[in-house]
């Protein structure tokens, strides 16, 4: 059960009290969370929030409306009425890493200090197996909101609240208009898993088979007391980040898999998204986009590995102008 997958990697209960939100209404489940006792700070059981309004066209969309809703409620409450700074947002078919809850502790600060950073992700969209490097503390800045195991502050979500969505509240935060320009950080080794039961969600276990039961997720805990993350920071990053991609050669994805052995690095250019999903289906990767913005993509750029090699795909318009200069064809 995730809850006590929570309680056994959580030393502190101070810093990390467990608040749970049902939004379903069943006495069952209502009890399991009770026989928790006093090693859960609060039950959020969501008040009558009256019908749901839903065009015939999308009844059957009708859980992500209550998903949407039940998001806003919790979220505002914990924030605005519990008068919490932060949260780390995490979901009943969710399996955490044993530094799962040290790793946001460590990065919770960066979001101070950068307002360039609005959540910090547990998850790795690209993050199976072959296709990422064994470094459990290697982070990454991303454009891309992530989700599955992520934190934010109270100052961001009143920030976007009053335009919260009926629906989709995730693609929602993926837009420009919330997004501004600012970005999550994620690892490059996932601390989240989800488990079979997230084959049954509302999403009918879209990419459960193909991508997400394969997530590797970390199991080597990191001591991120001694660990260095302020090379996070833009102004830090983006230097390093730009220097490293442009050191490596430019090849086709025909000429990365003839040669993918000598290779250290190597850079695959698209023009449109038409091109990036025939580059990211060779590699084996995600190719979806959100508004623009392939999954795990920083400034237009997406890195897996591919071989021995750490492979980008990058953005054929160089210098990086934003994710407007992207089409569609």
């Amino acid at each position: 059960m995730h809850i006590e997958a929570l309680l056994k990697i959580r030393k502190d209960p101070q810093l990390n009290p467990i608040i749970v939100s049902l939004d379903c209404n069943d006495q069952a489940t209502i009890e399991v969370a009770k026989k928790f006792g006093d090693k859960i700070k609060e039950i959020i059981q969501l008040p009558n929030l009256g019908p749901l309004h839903i065009v015939p066209s999308e009844q059957q969309l009708v859980g992500y409306y209550k998903i949407a809703r039940h998001y806003n409620y919790s979220l505002d409450y914990v924030l605005n009425v519990l008068n919490y700074e932060a949260i780390i947002i995490t979901e009943d078919d969710l399996e955490v890493s044993p530094d799962f809850l040290d790793y946001f502790q460590a990065l919770y600060p960066l979001l101070k200090v950068d307002k360039t950073i609005w959540c910090i992700s547990a998850w790795n969209d690209n993050g199976i197996d072959r296709k990422i490097e064994r470094n459990a503390s290697l982070l990454h800045r991303s454009d891309f909101f992530p989700g599955l195991g992520w934190l934010l502050t109270r100052t961001f979500f009143n920030e976007v609240k009053h335009g919260w969505p009926r629906a989709f509240w995730d693609d929602w935060m993926r837009k420009p208009e919330q997004r501004r320009d600012r970005v999550c950080i994620r690892p490059e080794v996932a601390r989240t898993g989800i488990s079979p039961e997230g084959k049954r969600g509302v999403s009918g276990g879209q990419f459960y088979d193909s991508y997400l039961r394969k997530i590797i997720k970390n199991t080597d805990p990191i001591d991120w007391k001694s660990t260095d993350v302020t090379y996070l920071i833009k102004d830090r990053y983006d230097p390093v980040f730009e220097s490293r991609v442009n050191a490596c050669p430019v090849m086709t994805i025909s000429d990365l898999a003839a040669t993918v052995g000598d290779m250290k690095c190597a850079q695959i250019r698209y023009g449109n998204e038409k091109e990036f999903v025939a580059i990211a289906d060779t590699l084996g990767i995600m190719n979806d986009f959100k508004d623009g913005v392939a999954r795990t993509a920083y400034r237009g750029v997406v890195q897996c590995r591919f071989g021995r090699a750490r492979v980008y795909v990058t953005p054929n318009k160089i210098p990086w102008k934003g994710y407007g200069n992207l089409t569609a064809a």
